[in-house]
């Protein structure tokens, strides 16, 4: 039986710790307010900032309101992971970690 994911939670404009230590990225989900264009990076840091290697990077356009990105084989973070949403006006985004 495949474990369970865990989920970030809808995140608005920030830097988010998710965890630190090894852990795995299966999907990435960036929400546009309809008006302007939001991002999710995600980096492989225990730090808290973005000093890291970028691991996965989703933009969700005007366009399609939200893209995702749902990796079939997870992506490992060796060292922690961190997301920045990023955006004019209300980005918002979602990662799902950890099985």
């Amino acid at each position: 039986m495949a474990g369970s994911a865990q989920s970030s939670g809808l995140k608005t404009a920030g830097t988010y710790q998710l965890f630190v230590g090894r852990g795995i990225v299966s999907a990435v989900h960036a929400i546009s307010d309809g008006t302007n264009v939001a991002t999710v990076t995600v980096y492989d840091n225990a730090a808290g900032d973005t000093s890291g290697n970028v691991i996965a990077k989703v933009n969700g356009s005007v366009t399609t309101g939200s893209n995702g990105a749902y990796f079939t084989t997870p992506v490992r973070c060796d060292n922690g992971c961190v997301i920045v949403v990023a955006g004019t006006g209300a980005p918002q985004g979602m990662v799902h970690f950890g099985a």
